[in-house]
């Protein structure tokens, strides 16, 4: 039978940038992540508690766990599936690397043999907002630190002969990330903006983008406000229709929690 919170063990890490450390997950057990999930998909994750090698999987499963636990909780928190191997067995979640994040300092001091809970191992109806339609021939793809391991999946996923423009902003020129994909993609990089350091500057690049002439569609993954202020942009000028975009708000600045900020179609 499966359990809500299943354990994942930490095989291996490898600092991406300054700011992005890739942790490569384990399943202990028979579970499985299941490998037909979209770019952007969402895993719940149970995080060690400071100083501590394992998260408290015992709490996630008690059977009067749930809404309206009244009982100290655990650290967990919401995450991007960066990549699936080996069949589901093995699963890669990029970390955004901050001050004062108790999943930032963890994945800052973690170390093969370390143990997460995953939340939902079974279920094959994980989150996940990212949604072109077939014919889409052009995208545009935005987002901050947070954003950018969906962002990298997704381009990853693109079908040949397809075109896309991807807006990034990342802390450091250093946090630049080499991204593949098999359609022809146009990126822009900003860096030393926005990601809780400065006003971001995405919005801004999002206004200098016309609409093509062809159909398309939009995702973005960034800060509550920014998020918001593109997503008018996006149905004012230019047009675009509710199921043509996703904006989602992955954070909020000056608050912090384990629930997404916002989130808007």
């Amino acid at each position: 039978m499966a359990i809500p919170c299943a354990p994942a063990m930490v095989v291996g890490t490898r600092r991406l940038t300054p700011h992005m450390i890739r942790i490569s997950f384990e399943a202990v057990g028979d579970w499985r992540w299941h490998v037909d999930g979209r770019g952007d998909e969402r895993i719940d994750i149970a995080i060690p508690r400071p100083g501590a090698t394992q998260a408290e999987l015992d709490v996630f499963n008690l059977p009067e766990y749930g809404r309206g636990w009244v009982g100290e909780e655990p650290p967990w928190r919401h995450y991007t599936v960066r990549a699936v191997h080996d069949g589901g067995r093995r699963i890669d979640i990029d970390f955004v690397v901050h001050e004062g994040g108790i999943a930032s300092s963890w994945a800052e001091r973690a170390e093969p043999g370390h143990v997460i809970g995953v939340f939902g191992a079974d279920d094959r109806h994980t989150s996940s907002y990212y949604g072109a339609p077939a014919d889409a021939g052009f995208q545009l793809l935005v987002a901050d630190a947070t954003g950018l391991p969906g962002l990298g999946r997704i381009l990853e996923g693109l079908q040949a002969g397809s075109r896309a423009v991807a807006i990034i902003e990342v802390p450091d020129e250093a946090d630049i990330q080499e991204l593949q994909s098999p359609a022809d993609v146009s990126y822009v990089w900003r860096t030393g903006t926005g990601n809780g350091n400065a006003p971001s500057v995405l919005a801004a690049e999002v206004e200098k983008i016309t609409a093509p002439d062809e159909p398309w569609y939009a995702w973005v993954a960034c800060e509550a406000a920014t998020s918001r202020a593109i997503r008018r942009d996006l149905r004012t000028r230019l047009g675009l229709a509710r199921d043509r975009h996703h904006a989602i708000g992955y954070w909020t600045h000056n608050q912090s929690g384990d629930r997404p900020a916002d989130v808007g179609e």
